[in-house]
């Protein structure tokens, strides 16, 4: 019996889930060997019964169950959920844990998700009996090397500052990165890419730049965050335009905070949000599970007041842009 849990950034968890699946020997079973189950759609006894089963004229029986732990998270960031609901999961999947460790050698299941709280009553249940393996996205140095060897694989290679500069545009969005290396390991073709490639090609830069920059303003890191703003000035949008862009975002990020802490399933955040962008969506929820709600709606409100004394004529929008970025009132 081979049981992992693999969960965290949803651009490395699929990676991994592949690799798991090769190296378990399971890649090519057959079609009635091979089972995917969705979260809330998951029965305990249809699990159970996947999972005692032998396989049929294979070596093995391939189970992936994908976004189960994540309907037992915690509604609210940094709260428990009551006693009683704890016990409900625990009570309901018990049978799993107990049962795991007499299942046949030959069923491989892999249990995805994305990020879980610690107190995940499913996750300290399968703890004791499964593979688990946490998977962040890379920061700092860490993800300058991460963009270097992405870089290489692809069969191109790049300078430390064009890594700097869509690393600082981009943030730890490992989709967004990767789909934009891929297109200038391209379009440079074997050429090394230079900062001024980055700033000719990448498409989806600058609207990820808001989602960092916003990120900046909350973690209490100005510099980051006015460089980045400062670049968007620079390629023409004026402060007007930028401060809308950071409010739009504020608010899009109170909307998905709201939604998550009372429990509303991340496929409805689409119409929540009122977007059809699926890049908008993902991006907003992970930011979402990064920051509480006061710290939201502190800087919120902060934008509102900047924006007022801009109406008043009491500040040009260019001060009005930097004292909102830099405000060390609000730094963490």
């Amino acid at each position: 019996m081979s049981v992992h849990l693999v969960y965290g950034d949803s651009f490395l968890v699929p990676k991994r889930l592949s690799d798991l699946v090769t190296e378990s020997g399971a890649s090519d079973v057959l079609e009635a060997n091979r089972h995917r189950l969705i979260g809330p759609q998951t029965n305990p006894d249809e699990l159970l019964s996947m999972c005692n089963a032998l396989p049929f004229m294979d070596d093995y029986r391939l189970v992936l169950v994908e976004g189960l732990l994540g309907t037992a998270e915690p509604k609210g960031r940094g709260r428990r959920r009551a006693s009683s609901d704890d016990s409900v999961v625990a009570n309901q999947w018990k049978d799993l844990g107990e049962a795991i460790p007499h299942m046949p050698d030959s069923t491989v299941l892999v249990f995805t998700e994305g990020s879980l709280s610690a107190s995940n009553p499913m996750l300290r249940m399968l703890k004791p009996v499964s593979r688990v393996e946490e998977l962040s996205a890379p920061s700092g140095e860490a993800l300058a090397r991460w963009v270097k060897s992405t870089v290489e694989a692809k069969g191109a290679s790049i300078s430390p500052t064009a890594n700097r500069s869509i690393t600082d545009l981009v943030g730890s969005d490992l989709w967004t990165l990767d789909q934009e290396l891929e297109k200038l390991a391209l379009f440079c073709a074997g050429k090394e890419i230079q900062e001024s490639d980055v700033s000719e090609l990448v498409s989806q830069v600058r609207e990820a730049s808001i989602f960092t920059a916003v990120d900046a303003m909350i973690e209490g890191q100005p510099g980051i965050a006015l460089r980045l703003l400062h670049q968007l000035h620079q390629d023409g949008k004026e402060p007007l335009y930028i401060i809308s862009m950071v409010e739009r975002q504020l608010r899009l990020l109170a909307l998905a905070r709201d939604a998550m802490d009372r429990g509303v399933p991340q496929n409805e955040l689409k119409g929540r949000l009122g977007t059809s962008s699926d890049f908008v969506v993902r991006k907003t929820a992970e930011q979402a599970r990064r920051h509480p709600m006061s710290e939201i709606i502190l800087r919120y409100n902060h934008l509102l007041e900047a924006d007022l004394a801009i109406k008043l004529g009491k500040l040009e929008p260019e001060l009005a842009l930097e004292l909102l970025v830099g405000d060390s009132s609000l730094q963490r």
